[in-house]
């Protein structure tokens, strides 16, 4: 088969493949990276996987010891949260590299979603594929 349908058709599953294997590089990078912050006193190390769970903490001196209980947890949670941000910031770059651009992967992240607010920005990067009748049915709680 040839001629114009054949060629987007063609067009769309090699879009669709290349899709496919941006998203699983991305999901490899993530599975496969960290992200370890120290402490400012340096007493404490943290060690977050690619998808920003805590996988270590380390006591890299004795200094814990003298610290009072609610100091120590006061530089865990600091040290904890400073890994998390930067492990959210490297991820929503990784997924900026396969959302069309202009999408707040990081709000995303970081925000309660509303699946209706995210559509509704995806269509409009993309031309608003979603007919406004259809939109505006499904916002307002009818059938579309």
């Amino acid at each position: 088969m040839t001629g114009p349908m054949h060629d987007r058709v063609q067009k769309a599953y090699e879009d669709l493949e290349r899709a496919r294997n941006a998203v699983g590089d991305v999901e490899r990078t993530m599975n496969s990276s960290e992200t370890t912050v120290t402490s400012k006193n340096r007493a404490i190390t943290v060690r977050l996987d690619g998808r920003g769970e805590l996988t270590e903490i380390k006591f890299m001196n004795n200094a814990y010891r003298t610290m009072a209980p609610a100091e120590l947890a006061a530089l865990l949670v600091e040290t904890i949260t400073t890994a998390r941000r930067q492990a959210r910031e490297t991820m929503a770059g990784l997924l900026q590299s396969v959302l069309p651009a202009g999408m707040p992967v990081l709000d995303m992240l970081t925000k309660p979603l509303n699946l209706d607010d995210v559509m509704r920005q995806a269509d409009d990067l993309v031309g608003g594929l979603i007919p406004k009748a259809a939109r505006g049915a499904h916002e307002s709680g009818g059938e579309a």
